[in-house]
Order: structure tokens, then C-alpha cells, then sequence
């Protein structure tokens, strides 16, 4: 069932939205209020406090405690300047950040994936095994593969595999590389806890979240660390770092299990904002970074907008009055899609933040949406894998691929690549959904899918990081 995308009412309905968006912005009702009441199932569009707790200061959110890093040096955070042009910087070559860019599009229209004979079984060019679990996804960047583990570790692997590591021997900075994967490791940083955040890559640095909450700027080239920022932590429940930050403007955006939104400085890691999204598990996916606003799914069942100079924000959307939570976000073409629980997609404009549709699914959607060239690929708690119109959230095809899907699609070269809770990794014809091969790792996929140059790149939670392709390429 969709909700919201009846065509002339939709385009009614974003004419509307334009026009409350310019009638707010010139009453200032973007501080504290609400741009209008929710009627019905009408989304609400409203700053809002979080469930039931203590807050950060409601009026202003770009009032940060000083922080005090790991090198005892006391530093005063700033506070950002007002600016409506900030973009998210292009990214490198590979796929450096979660989905492959700042916007979480997971859509490299001029890339290549594995050549795979059509129905068949994949295999890997190489494996390594980490010690344990690989929750968050693969990080490649300038022919080095990084991942995180459960067993504490930040690792970097040569791409091309054992036997090509480059110049110089395999190098540790604080524990033993795993001897299976000895000729493959640049270097293992020991991160004192569990890691289940994908790397982000940026200018030389790798940065990377863990369940202390705490987020480590690593240098590329040796891991050594450059600097560490901890959350606040001064709330009941968890506290982790669970995603990797989109990096733009020498600033690193990221959520955490504390409900809050974070902007940190990539020189020193000084706090330059932070923003309250709420939620007992707070913000666990990867925030969206677009057109200058950081954008953020939060387990308090809402989807935000924030300045990304200041921290401000911009818009609050609620949705279903039932929505418990809200993950992804993915932004493409002035539209943030997202997924929900109880199960369900939704398309919300990015600038005014109103409701364009909303798709119920078979279940639960943790899967960060995928969109390609007109189309929204992401699946479902249910087992489906399902192909909308990211126009009006019409299906187009769906996958029944017999278990949970976790795993946020990657779209390269026609085929979509995602993994599920049974340990397989799909290629789908991305026209039509059928399976086009397949590969089976040891443990459950919730990774998502790196596909740079022809191979794909993801972990299991068995702890062992693959490489799918050609061991020749």
C-alpha cells in the first residue's frame, strides 16, 4: 500500500509544502515551533523534545560541553557558522564511506562489479579472517580494504589480496595481525572495544566509531591515531558509535546510541555542534550528508534535517503515528527516503521536509535504501528485497530471498548486490530481481556491499572478510 503518491494531489501536495516552507522561513518559525498541526495521518513537521528524558538545551542545540580528549588537552568547542551552500565533497576513487558517497545513494553508475556466469555460485578471490563478528560494512579507498570487528580491531587489508600488500611488510600498531590474513594486513589498530561502524575514509585519515562511544581519527597509511572524541555518554542505556561519519568542509557528522548528532573538527577532533534526535537506541545508521544539512534517522521515530554549519534544525518528520523508528537516510534528487518500523519506506521532501509517500512493506526496514537512476532498492526484516518508483513508491519487482535483509543494497553495473541473515550474497538483475549468482559465506551478511573494480567487498558475522571476484583481476 502507498500512501501519499495520487498524482495531481502529489504534485498539489509539494506546491503546498514550498509555500509553508517560504511562509515559515519568513516568520523564524524554524525555532521551537511548529509549522503546522498534524490532522489525520498528516506527517508533523516540528522540533520536538526527546522521549521522556533529559535534553540538551531545547531552544538551541549548538550549545556543546567542552570536551576533553585523550591527550589531556583542554579545548574549547566551536561554534559553526551560519551557512546555507556547505555540500558534501566528492568522493574518491572506491567506495570510501557506508553506501559508497556522503549522500548514501549506494549508486556508482560508472562501476564495475564481478564478471560472474549467470546463475551460478561465486567465489571469493580472497578471505580473511578478522577474530570476529564484521557488523558494519568494508571501506575501500586507494587500493586499501578497512573493516571493523567485534573482536576490537580496526584492520586494513591490501584489496588486491595476499601476496600484494605493497611496499613493505605487513605492519601492527597495537596487536598481532591474524595469521591467516598476514599477507594481506597493512595494519590492525586496537580499538579497546567492539567495532560494528563502518570506516569512512577522507584526506588520509580513516575514521571509525565503536561501542565505548567513542570515534577515532586513524592515519591511513600506518593507523596510528590522530586524535579521539567521546560522546557524552550521560544517559541511561547504551552509548556507542555505531556509524561511520560523512566527512565534508574539515568536519566529520556522525550519530550515536545517546540520541544525539555530533559534528567534530577532522584537525583535532574539538566538538563543534551537537544535536539532540532523541530515542533510547538514539541514531545507529549512518547520517546523510546533502546540499549543506546532515540528515539522521533516529529510534525515537524521527527523521531529521540539520544545518550542517550550526546545528540547527531545519525540519522534524514523525510520520505514521506508530512509527517506533526510523533508519537510513538515503538523499537523491531533493528527496530523503528511509526506512521504518513497523514496517514501512518513506519518501520526504528534503527541504521542507513534508511527506511525498510512504510504502508499507512486509516488515521491519533497517536496510538503508539504494537509489538508482529513478529507482529505490532496499530490504526488509521480512526477507524481500524490493524494487520501488522512487517517484510514487510503486513496486516494481521484488526478491523473495528467504531470510532477514539487513544489508543495504549497492547498485553497480546493472546488478544489485545485498546480503541476508542466511550468509548469502546476491547479485540481482537490476530490472527484473532475478538472481544472476550467488555466493554463501559462514555467517550471517548484514554488511553492505563495497563493489570497487570488479569486486564486491563485504563481512560476515563469522568475523571473515571477503573479497568476490575474479582472483585474477
Amino acid at each position: 500500500m502507498v500512501r501519499g503518491a495520487d498524482g495531481d494531489a502529489g504534485g498539489e501536495r509539494t506546491r503546498r509544502s514550498l509555500l509553508r516552507w517560504s511562509l515559515a522561513v519568513g516568520a523564524g518559525a524554524l525555532s521551537g515551533c511548529s509549522l503546522f498541526g498534524a490532522a489525520g495521518d498528516e506527517p508533523t513537521v516540528s522540533p520536538m523534545p526527546v522521549d521522556g528524558g533529559a535534553t540538551d538545551t531545547a531552544t538551541d542545540p549548538v550549545s556543546p560541553a567542552p570536551r576533553t580528549p585523550r591527550d589531556g588537552v583542554d579545548r574549547t568547542p566551536e561554534r559553526g557558522t551560519e551557512t546555507g551552500t556547505r555540500t558534501a565533497t566528492p568522493p574518491p576513487e572506491g567506495w570510501p564511506v557506508a553506501q559508497g558517497d556522503d549522500a548514501r545513494t549506494g549508486w556508482r553508475p560508472e562501476g564495475t562489479g564481478p564478471i560472474v556466469e549467470a546463475t551460478v555460485s561465486a567465489e571469493p578471490a580472497w578471505s580473511v579472517a578478522l577474530g570476529g563478528a564484521v557488523r558494519g560494512s568494508v571501506a575501500v579507498a586507494d587500493g586499501v580494504a578497512y573493516a571493523g570487528s567485534e573482536a576490537g580491531a580496526v584492520t586494513a587489508l591490501s584489496a588486491a589480496g595476499p601476496g600484494a600488500a605493497g611496499a613493505g611488510a605487513p605492519r601492527t600498531v597495537t596487536r598481532a595481525a591474524e595469521s591467516a590474513g598476514a599477507a594481506a594486513t597493512r595494519w590492525t589498530h586496537d580499538a579497546g572495544d567492539a567495532v560494528r561502524a563502518t570506516p569512512t575514509v577522507a584526506g588520509g585519515v580513516v575514521y571509525c566509531g565503536d561501542e565505548q562511544g567513542t570515534l577515532t581519527a586513524l592515519d591511513a597509511a600506518d593507523g596510528s591515531e590522530r586524535w579521539s572524541f567521546s560522546v557524552a555518554g550521560d544517559r541511561a542505556g547504551p552509548t556507542a558509535v555505531r556509524s561511520g561519519p560523512a566527512v565534508a568542509d574539515d568536519t566529520a557528522y556522525f550519530g550515536a546510541t545517546d540520541g544525539r548528532v555530533y559534528a567534530v573538527d577532522t584537525a583535532d577532533g574539538a566538538e563543534r555542534w551537537r544535536f539532540d534526535a532523541g530515542g533510547f537506541l538514539g541514531v545507529v545508521t549512518p547520517v546523510a550528508l546533502a546540499d549543506g544539512r546532515v540528515f539522521a534517522g533516529s529510534y525515537a521515530g524521527r527523521l531529521c534535517a540539520v544545518d550542517a554549519g550550526t546545528g540547527r534544525e531545519e525540519w522534524t518528520y514523525a510520520g505514521p503515528g506508530r512509527t517506533r523508528t526510523w533508519s537510513g537516510p538515503t538523499v537523491a534528487d531533493g528527496v530523503v527516503y528511509a526506512g521504518a518500523s513497523p514496517g514501512g519506506v518513506a519518501a520526504v521532501d528534503a527541504l521542507a521536509g513534508i511527506e511525498r509517500w510512504v510504502r508499507e512493506t512486509d516488515g521491519t526496514v533497517f536496510s538503508s535504501p539504494a537509489v538508482a537512476d529513478g529507482t529505490l532498492f532496499v530490504g526488509t526484516d521480512a526477507g524481500s528485497v524490493l524494487a520501488l518508483d522512487a517517484a510514487d513508491g510503486s513496486e516494481r519487482w521484488r526478491h523473495e530471498a528467504g531470510a532477514p535483509v539487513k544489508s543495504s543494497p549497492a547498485v553497480v553495473g546493472g546488478r544489485v548486490y545485498v546480503g541476508t541473515d542466511a550468509g548469502s550474497v546476491l547479485a540481482l538483475d537490476a530490472e527484473t530481481g532475478d538472481v544472476r549468482w550467488r555466493f554463501e559465506a559462514e555467517g550471517a551478511v548484514q554488511s553492505d556491499p563495497a563493489v570497487v573494480d570488479g569486486r564486491v567487498f563485504v563481512g560476515d558475522a563469522a568475523g571473515t572478510v571477503y573479497a568476490l571476484g575474479d582472483p585474477g583481476e
